[in-house]
């Protein structure tokens, strides 16, 4: 065990050892039943500030970074819901406010903690969700992108290319790098019918004199499909 792992966990002890030693040694006028709810009470409360303080708030580990959207939901439920519980723990003991009234008070900002932790999580969700779709985006373009940069890899070693083909199709390459992500489904279909293109110029291109003409056909048909992609 580290260190900072140890003084982590005797902190922690030592908190709750005051908190439950507090209520022991000064709440001798208190009764039983309230002075063991406001010491679980209590105890939840420090536990929640020991999570934000020794525990990190963002997952570096995960890339959607989903507590970001998270933490604000959380943080203002949780201070309500602390603020409130402690002030029902000093009216109740300032008034003597019965027992049965402190625990439902108790109760119900509980159930406020927890819907606020659901709406927390769903929130948390949505940006998990719209991460993920970007990510299958970023993931569409960068594919395009390296299969045209695979395929003018080949063009580099192929001889007697017609040279205002090899212009235009280095013209498109060039040109990629303003596509934008879409997840549209007519960009989806230009992107399938863009790498489908490239695999029939590889196949004419193994024979370049006897294919010259459907070489130039299919490099304008490329850069017809390219320009229809970019509305999108």
């Amino acid at each position: 065990m580290s260190a900072k792992r140890f003084y982590n966990i005797f902190a922690i002890l030592l908190g709750y050892g005051l908190i439950i030693g507090g209520f022991l040694v000064f709440g001798e006028s208190l009764e039983d039943k309230i002075k063991i709810l406001d010491i679980i009470v209590s105890c939840l409360i420090f536990t929640q500030f020991v999570q934000f303080s020794l525990f990190p708030l963002i997952n570096f580990g995960d890339s959607s970074h989903k507590e970001v959207g998270m933490m604000g939901i959380h943080i203002y439920v949780l201070i309500f819901c602390c603020i409130a519980s402690i002030g029902i723990m000093v009216y109740g003991i300032i008034y003597h406010i019965p027992f049965k009234f402190q625990l439902m008070g108790q109760l119900v900002i509980l159930l406020i903690l927890l819907v606020g932790r659901v709406a927390t999580l769903h929130a948390g969700e949505n940006v998990q969700q719209i991460h993920h779709k970007e990510q299958v985006i970023k993931r569409g373009k960068l594919s395009l992108k390296s299969i045209m940069d695979d395929f003018m890899d080949d063009i580099a070693i192929v001889r007697d290319l017609d040279p205002i083909a090899k212009q235009k199709l280095q013209n498109i390459h060039e040109s990629m790098r303003f596509l934008s992500p879409s997840s549209n489904s007519e960009a989806l279909k230009f992107d399938e019918q863009f790498s489908q293109s490239v695999e029939n110029l590889k196949i004419l291109m193994r024979n370049t004199n006897l294919n010259k003409e459907k070489i130039l056909e299919e490099t304008e048909h490329l850069d017809r499909i390219l320009s229809r992609r970019k509305k999108y």
